[in-house]
């Protein structure tokens, strides 16, 4: 025996064909928008940063080939840990230098490298906090705003269900600089 199809679940079968000859569902296009936005933003800001850290690069490489190794240096810090933070810079950096330098056990060179490397890190961090300060998040927290929004509302059309559309619903807080200076964060100082 057939039982005919309600009148709402005709127009939600009707919908649904619609639908899917036209792409993706809208609240699907808009989570993939927020995907997107996202990836090319730390494309961007990964980019951006290296081509800053580039001066800082070259001199803690130099200051490394100089230094011959890491224990060299230990004179120069007054604190242990500021060693192993430039430790991890370094291996973070991964510095490669055209032409080797010799190494050398002078201090007084050493401390001349450091106080470059150190200049080149104060100008980076001025540059970069700079950038950050005034990079225009406003069409990417738009993006954000409209998901908050929307997402829902269109997710929900389409299932036809409120409860599951709200299934791993998380909203999206705007993006702000000091979330942009965490992610990709200034160098310590010494």
């Amino acid at each position: 025996m057939h039982h005919p199809t309600p009148p709402a679940e005709e127009n939600r079968q009707l919908f649904l064909k619609v639908l899917g000859m036209y792409d993706a569902p809208a609240f699907a296009r808009r989570a993939r928008r927020i995907e997107d936005a996202d990836r090319l933003l730390a494309q961007h800001l990964g980019q951006k940063r290296t081509e800053y850290l580039w001066m800082v690069s070259l001199r803690i490489g130099q200051l490394r080939a100089l230094a011959g190794d890491w224990p060299a240096l230990a004179p120069l810090f007054d604190k242990p840990e500021a060693l192993g933070s430039l430790r991890r810079l370094h291996d973070e950096l991964q510095p490669v230098l055209r032409l080797p330098l010799e190494p050398t056990r002078s201090l007084r060179k050493l401390r001349q490298m450091l106080e470059e490397m150190a200049e080149a890190m104060a100008r980076f961090n001025e540059r970069w906090h700079k950038y950050v300060a005034e990079f225009d998040l406003g069409p990417i927290n738009t993006l954000r705003d409209g998901y908050n929004r929307h997402y829902l509302i269109e997710k929900e059309c389409a299932l036809g269900n409120s409860r599951v559309a709200r299934l791993g619903f998380k909203r999206l807080e705007p993006i702000s600089a000091s979330d942009l200076l965490r992610d990709y964060p200034l160098l310590p100082t010494w």
